[in-house]
């Protein structure tokens, strides 16, 4: 692939902090969308990427503006790195540089990320991916990527030859630059494996209050992380998604196995006062479980006192 192949990511955080530096070191003409002071580090320091899979990475990006508005060539690939809140107004900043070559991949939680970002805008093709990382930003505004994997999956249902192709390319561009990168043909059956499990473990760290270690310690807490797995694994199911078969076992395998210091962004946001993706990792579960008549009690019963006593999720 050219090395002056048009880039942008949206959303430096710890995910987009980390593709961003495999990306600067690679091509010559990324943009980088940030504001306030992390702007003035990226411009000054470049990205610092501390990665236990990678390396360690120095790069700096041919440019960063603080908002989409201000790009005016026509990009290649844009990577939407954003909180779900924030996804209409990026949309909205970045028209004027989508045609409709331009591939867009939102690396995001939620499962339905994509959909949304396609109504959002005009142009475009509209990937699907689902990326597993440990990545944070530190209060130095370097990145810093924990253990032995990062890997995205991409890829686009119901995608005809032209869009198949432009998401080909997108895996081929985060390949070249480094990234475990993999095309998958049913991408909605990997957003959903990931999607379930989030939706189980950022809703029960966050209705506790608690890290994983507290949980684990609980039978009362690890049967509801289990039951609030179900329920979201059946409305995959009425969905019509191709889940792999034993996919709640190994699940609560992985849940059993998390880092006992861990917890959730949903729990962070919320103790913090935050905006948080309450709505994403619970309320448009209530939504599909309505829509498709089926019964999610716990998933319910969690989201309806979460919503109550923190009002600062996105609507």
């Amino acid at each position: 692939m050219e090395k002056n192949v048009k880039i942008t990511v949206v959303g430096i955080g710890g995910v987009g902090g980390y593709i961003s530096g495999m990306l600067a070191k690679t091509y010559e003409n990324v943009t980088l969308v940030a504001r306030g002071a992390r702007k003035k580090s990226l411009e000054k320091e470049g990205i610092c990427l501390h990665s236990q899979y990678n390396g360690e990475i120095t790069a700096k990006a041919k440019r960063v503006v603080e908002s989409g508005r201000e790009i005016e060539e026509i990009q290649d690939f844009i990577f939407l790195c954003v909180k779900n809140y924030s996804l209409e107004e990026v949309c909205r900043d970045l028209q004027n540089c989508i045609d409709s070559h331009t591939v867009i991949l939102p690396i995001m939680n939620g499962a339905d990320t994509a959909e949304r970002t396609k109504n959002f805008l005009k142009n475009g093709i509209v990937g699907e991916s689902v990326i597993y990382i440990t990545a944070f930003f530190n209060e130095d505004y370097s990145i810093t990527q924990i253990g032995n994997y990062a890997k995205i999956l991409v890829g686009k249902t119901q995608a005809d030859a032209e869009e198949t192709e432009g998401i080909r390319q997108v895996c081929r561009c985060l390949l070249e630059a480094g990234m475990d990168c993999r095309y998958v043909v049913d991408s909605q059956a990997a957003v959903w494996e990931k999607y379930i499990f989030n939706c189980a473990y950022n809703v029960l760290t966050a209705y506790y209050m608690e890290m994983t270690d507290s949980l684990h310690t609980s039978e009362k807490k690890c049967r509801e992380f289990m039951e609030l797995l179900k329920e979201a694994y059946a409305v995959a199911m009425a969905k019509g998604i191709s889940i792999r078969e034993g996919y709640t076992e190994s699940e609560y395998g992985r849940f059993m196995k998390l880092d006992k210091g861990s917890t959730s962004s949903l729990k962070r946001d919320m103790e913090a006062g935050r905006k948080s993706e309450l709505e994403t990792f619970s309320g448009y579960l209530m939504k599909e479980a309505e829509r498709l008549q089926v019964p999610v009690p716990l998933s319910e019963k969690m989201y309806k006192k979460l919503k109550a006593e923190y009002v600062t999720s996105e609507s």
